[in-house]
């Protein structure tokens, strides 16, 4: 069911921006992952914003700074740890292993997409690029939602929120790196 509410929320975030080419795409599975990638870390960091209301209807329009670690093993199976942190509200901390990330990565040429369903119908979407030889990288975020639903999320205060408009990122910063970040 995870799987495929992935692909459900990727094609609404392509539906906006792609043609039918790149949703086929999207929908028929993950490439592999190019060699020059594996035994390597990448790092990404972004600030999200968004004015919303939270479920008494209270508005609140803290940002959010986001760091990822994404390492790609020997194997090249993916391994991800996100840290979220919102001023003195508190942090989170997800780990995800190959068998959770398989349905959210995806690797399109030398791109890795990655897909993260919202509640309701929203998803984000994590692009990373790499330039040739994948020594160095830039990343885009995205938001987008179903039409005629609202943009929900969770805040690291374990409420639900309703965003008065789509979430903004900040321009990530991305990085490059041998070996595996978790285990220094």
């Amino acid at each position: 069911m995870r799987i495929a509410e992935s692909v459900c929320a990727c094609a609404v975030l392509i539906a906006m921006t792609c043609t039918m080419t790149c949703t086929v795409t999207c929908t028929a599975g993950a490439a592999s992952v190019p060699a020059a990638l594996y035994n390597k870390s990448i790092s990404v960091a972004f600030t999200v914003s968004a004015d919303a209301v939270d479920e008494r209807g209270a508005p609140s329009s803290r940002p959010r700074h986001v760091e990822m670690t994404i390492y790609i093993s020997n194997l090249g199976r993916i391994f991800l740890q996100r840290e979220s942190r919102s001023g003195r509200r508190g942090a989170l901390t997800e780990q995800r292993g190959p068998e959770t990330t398989a349905g959210h990565f995806q690797f399109e040429g030398n791109r890795l997409v990655g897909t993260r369903k919202q509640l309701g119908g929203g998803a984000s979407q994590l692009i990373i690029s790499f330039e040739p030889g994948f020594q160095s990288c830039t990343a885009s975020v995205r938001f987008g939602r179903e039409s005629g639903t609202a943009f929900k999320f969770r805040g690291l205060n374990g409420q639900i929120y309703t965003a008065t408009g789509v979430p903004t990122a900040s321009t990530p910063t991305c990085g490059i790196r041998e070996g595996n970040a978790f285990a220094q």
